[in-house]
């Protein structure tokens, strides 16, 4: 998902109104709808007043169920922001358990649930469907639930069912990331659980449905009203199921993969707007061109790439075919955010919210291999343009979400530090072997499940040693270290002596650190050095105290020296040396290096 800079500013605000108004939506009530709804628009429709949003926080709690596949067949009622849904769940237990619980909102009313052999019992409370079937460890089971009602909008970052209008046109899409599947259909809604999907969707005549997967077949009934039938094979995590309906335009392109193989690019776009989008979309394919040689090819050949426009002011990386909004639909980052993550965040999917940094982290440094490829721009620059006001101290969350109920609370962690997270990996490894164990990374998990950890094992043996240290003070540690720097050169003997004196200034602890410890950022830095006649050269060398000095012998005088000239390291720089952090610093207080 890529947040726009308004959605950043909002996500932190506690007037939700606001937030309402920005994204321009026309939300659906949560009330207690009827079980049953006709095919004809109820009375009232679509300029219903709006009631508000849910912001229920709640985290994922793991059943023994692995579902393996879902059937989901729903009925749009566009103008009285109504659904009506029949969802069959296929899948067995990995622990004997006692009953099913089934995640959907109470905002939608359970009519009855279904087993293999009829109606069986079910109770549905506090935003779930509980179905009393006891199960064996390994045993299969198929239950389908039938539902109706109007779906409701929940979040920090709303998601859920939205229904809004184009050019006076109603439209329908959803969003449920993170916990917003449930809000329109019910499911095991935890990350870790993927399955394959076939998503049955009918509307009334004039609309087209865009969805994951591919398009297998368009039913017409005698009524005008149309089934899109698609079918997602790949495994699907259940926040990256979706759906988009309106009196879409659509138009393609085609994708080579490099042995040659094409895949289709879809687009579905509102009327007004396919001009701006056929300047816009062709940087797609250039997208996934450039992915599929740093990262391995597009996951999901064997079906599509698509993008469907959206009432959102970002946009959302649903699996083969992401949603974007209409602000951003000619903004190349955000098209190219979003194509990455069909490698980071679909192909390989986060295994619990805390891992969220896992998908937006890679997909925004993404955006930046991208223009460095493409544009031949300079990687540290850019993410230093990025940097979200981490220098002046806003930043105070981690990178690895604390909060698994509230994982976006800190979007500028996740996102912008996230992406330096995997910057300085580059940093460590150098090009050759961070490529590589980016490769492994999503090769080893994927069309499954990858955590912090399972990334701190892949890039730990391309490095050669543990990096936990790495991730101690990078990922699991708030802010970013405060350097100060100075450095003076002088005749000995037959050349001169370069003295460096580096400090860290920052106060904040390395939480999993053993705090006892001073709060030292461990790192190689680069000085660059340069000299009369225009040459240059740059001495990396190990910065592991709170105040070190390093001394280095030189041929020729230097004209200046300059600290991380190639920004590789997320940090604050300051003129001055601060004495009172010296009682921060481990015995000795401070440390001398010699260097050739």
């Amino acid at each position: 998902m890529r947040a726009t800079e308004a959605e950043r500013r909002c996500a932190r605000a506690s007037a939700r109104a606001g937030l309402l108004l920005l994204l321009g939506l026309s939300l659906g009530a949560p009330t207690l709808p009827s079980a049953a709804i006709s095919r004809s628009p109820e009375a009232g429709g679509w300029r219903e007043r709006v009631n508000g949003v849910m912001f229920t926080r709640r985290a994922v709690e793991p059943q023994p169920l692995d579902v393996e596949h879902y059937t989901l067949r729903i009925t749009l009622f566009p103008e009285a922001r109504r659904i009506e849904g029949r969802v069959t769940l296929r899948g067995r237990a990995t622990a004997p358990i006692e009953s099913l619980r089934i995640a959907l909102l109470n905002t939608l009313t359970v009519a009855r649930v279904l087993g293999e052999s009829g109606p069986i019992a079910f109770t549905q409370a506090e935003d779930h469907v509980r179905v009393p079937i006891p199960l064996s460890s390994g045993q299969p089971f198929a239950i389908t639930i039938e539902y109706a009602g109007r779906p409701a909008v929940l979040g920090r970052l709303p998601s859920g069912m939205f229904f809004s209008e184009h050019a006076g046109f109603p439209v329908v899409a959803t969003l449920s990331e993170p916990y917003g599947a449930p809000a329109w259909w019910p499911c095991v809604d935890d990350p870790a659980d993927k399955a394959t999907a076939d998503i049955e969707v009918t509307v009334p005549p004039g609309y087209v449905v865009a969805s994951n997967g591919l398009l297998e077949d368009v039913r017409v009934h005698p009524d005008g009203w149309r089934t899109y039938v698609w079918r997602e094979r790949y495994p699907i995590a259940t926040y990256l199921i979706s759906i988009a309906a309106t009196n879409f335009a659509q138009f393609s392109d085609v994708y080579r993969a490099r042995e040659g193989t094409t895949m289709p690019l879809v687009y579905y776009v509102y009327p007004e707007h396919v001009d701006r989008a056929q300047r816009a979309f062709p940087v797609t394919r250039e997208a996934l061109r450039v992915f599929a040689e740093l990262f391995g090819e597009y996951p999901f050949l064997a079906e599509k790439y698509g993008m469907a426009e959206f009432p959102w002011s970002g946009a959302m990386e649903h699996q083969t075919m992401t949603s974007i909004g209409s602000s951003v639909l000619t903004h190349v980052d955000t098209i190219v955010h979003e194509a990455a993550h069909q490698w980071w965040g679909n192909m390989v999917t986060l295994r619990t919210w805390h891992d969220i940094w896992l998908n937006e982290g890679f997909a925004t440094y993404s955006e930046i291999l991208f223009r460095e490829r493409v544009y031949g721009a300079d990687p540290g620059q850019l993410l230093r343009r990025r940097d979200d006001g981490l220098a002046s101290g806003r930043l105070r969350g981690t990178v690895y979400a604390e909060d698994a109920t509230d994982p976006f609370d800190d979007i500028p962690a996740i996102y912008t530090k996230g992406a330096w997270v995997v910057h300085m990996l580059r940093y460590l490894l150098g090009d050759d072997r961070f490529f590589a164990a980016l490769r492994e990374y999503g090769q080893r998990f994927a069309y499954a499940n990858a955590s912090t950890e399972d990334l701190l094992r892949v890039f730990s043996e391309f490095y050669g040693e543990s990096l936990e240290w790495f991730f101690e003070q990078w990922v699991y540690a708030p802010m970013r270290p405060i350097y100060a720097f100075a450095w003076s050169v002088h005749e000995e003997g037959a050349g001169y002596r370069l003295r460096l004196r580096l400090q860290q200034q920052q106060t904040h602890l390395i939480a999993r650190r053993d705090p006892t410890l001073p709060p030292v950022y461990i790192m190689p830095v680069e000085f660059t050095l340069r000299y009369a006649d225009g040459t240059s050269e740059v001495k990396r060398l190990w910065n592991r105290a709170r105040e070190e000095t390093f001394d280095i012998l030189l041929s020729r005088r230097p004209v200046s020296v300059t600290f991380d000239e190639g920004n590789w390291i997320l940090k604050e720089l300051r003129a001055g040396f601060g004495e009172s952090y010296a009682a921060l610093e481990p015995s000795p207080r401070s440390v001398r290096s010699r260097v050739r």
